[in-house]
């Protein structure tokens, strides 16, 4: 019987080879030749990493959605619940710098691959993004074969010359199109209007823009783990917190044994600069219980790998007001202090959050109460300018309303 192999590259590179044995579990090993890991969780060893570790890293690539996985099971006669079988095919282009192949195929490095995709038109894009609950990132469009983790609708693109193109002939996509959603109404300009509040305050996210395809909008992210130069495409590695963690997607929330804030903190001590990450991260902490983020999981967080060596913290992303939509839990995604209910957070449950994460507790209320002040600042001079690019006052001005009056009431529990 020949064996189920996949030959896991970064960069185009071969790294080790993802197996599946005659059980359908998984396994990896690292070429004896490898010299970068695919995960910090994972360093170089001879010895293989079990299914309980391959899933939590490998499965982490995957749509998490079982609709978008049923799609792509019924489109390449697979079983969705199979996770070596659905990276066979789409995972060509990936999170990161990391791909699978077939053992045979010849190996072509991707440290820089030239920008090429084929222009979509408003119609067909249109129709694309129509489709997508029944053909999720884009799938069996121009023989597309890539994935993204999460778990609403997405599709990843490439943009070239400022049009939305689809890539050809290999080439990695450059940004993330995620569509308004029914359910949610101004979804997307609720986190257009999220980032671009954080990037005003200084916090590194993507670049964002909202765009139409006929009446549907959509959210175009520019991807942080790309690089484009002189027309040339690199991939940089990069993995989220769960998958560093060795943590399944389906884990990825704390009351579902997932990890906590402690655990988040913790994997920053290894980064190259672990004082300034996790500053970095407590701002984004404190930001999303500003702006009443409840789905801020260790999925929505990410190391980059920007080379070898050199570990980082990276732009955050996925930063929206969930509370704005009343059908949402208002519990959060990870507890501060013993609490998960953030209307029930005090000063002293940011206090008992400190002493767990050794995070010095006066300067954190000094960063709440001096982003507070910034945002509510940064939000009546930008008002005029959000209504304007999302074309949407209504929205605009109930979501600055909203945060607005959380924020003034998280200020006045640390007012002396």
């Amino acid at each position: 019987m020949n064996k189920k192999q996949l030959s896991v590259r970064l960069q185009g590179e071969p790294v080790g080879i993802l197996e599946q044995t005659v059980t359908g579990k998984m396994i990896f090993s690292y070429d004896s030749s490898a010299t970068q890991v695919v995960s910090v969780g994972m360093p170089i060893r001879e010895q293989p990493y079990n299914d309980a570790r391959c899933e939590a890293y490998f499965g982490g690539l995957l749509p998490e959605s079982d609709t978008a996985k049923k799609a792509i099971g019924m489109q390449y006669g697979i079983s969705h619940g199979n996770s070596f079988a659905l990276l066979k095919a789409i995972g060509y282009d990936c999170a990161g710098a990391i791909s699978f192949h077939e053992m045979s195929e010849p190996v072509v490095s991707q440290s820089s691959v030239t920008l090429e995709g084929k222009i979509v038109t408003e119609e067909d894009l249109y129709t694309h993004i129509k489709a997508l609950p029944k053909k999720p990132l884009f799938l069996g469009f121009e023989g597309l074969r890539l994935s993204l983790a999460g778990v609403h609708d997405k599709a990843a693109v490439c943009i070239i010359d400022g049009k939305i193109t689809l890539p050809i002939d290999g080439c990695p996509t450059t940004h993330i199109l995620k569509p308004a959603v029914s359910a949610f109404e101004g979804i997307v300009e609720n986190e257009y209007v999220c980032l671009q509040l954080a990037a005003q305050i200084g916090l590194p996210v993507p670049h964002v823009e909202i765009r139409q395809a006929k009446e549907i909008s959509y959210l175009l992210v520019e991807r942080y783990d790309r690089r484009i130069q002189n027309n040339k495409i690199a991939r940089i590695h990069q993995e989220d917190f769960c998958q560093a963690l060795g943590v399944v997607s389906a884990r990825k929330y704390q009351n579902e044994g997932g990890p906590n804030f402690l655990d988040c903190f913790n994997l920053l001590r290894d980064t190259t600069q672990p004082a300034i990450n996790r500053n970095k991260l407590a701002e984004a902490m404190v930001f999303n219980f500003f702006i009443g983020n409840m789905d801020a999981h260790s999925k929505n967080f990410s190391l980059l790998h920007t080379t070898p060596s050199q570990l980082e913290l990276a732009p955050f992303y996925d930063m929206l007001c969930t509370r704005f939509y009343p059908s949402l839990t208002a519990k959060m995604a990870m507890k501060i202090g013993s609490k998960y209910e953030a209307d029930r957070v005090l000063p002293k449950h940011w206090e008992q959050l400190c002493a767990d994460i050794q995070y010095a507790y006066p300067a954190l209320k000094r960063l709440i109460s001096a982003q507070g002040e910034y945002i509510l600042k940064v939000m009546t001079e930008n008002k005029a300018f959000y209504t304007d690019v999302t074309k949407n006052a209504f929205i605009v001005n109930a979501l600055v309303e909203r945060i607005t009056k959380n924020i003034i009431r998280i200020l006045e529990q640390f007012q002396d």
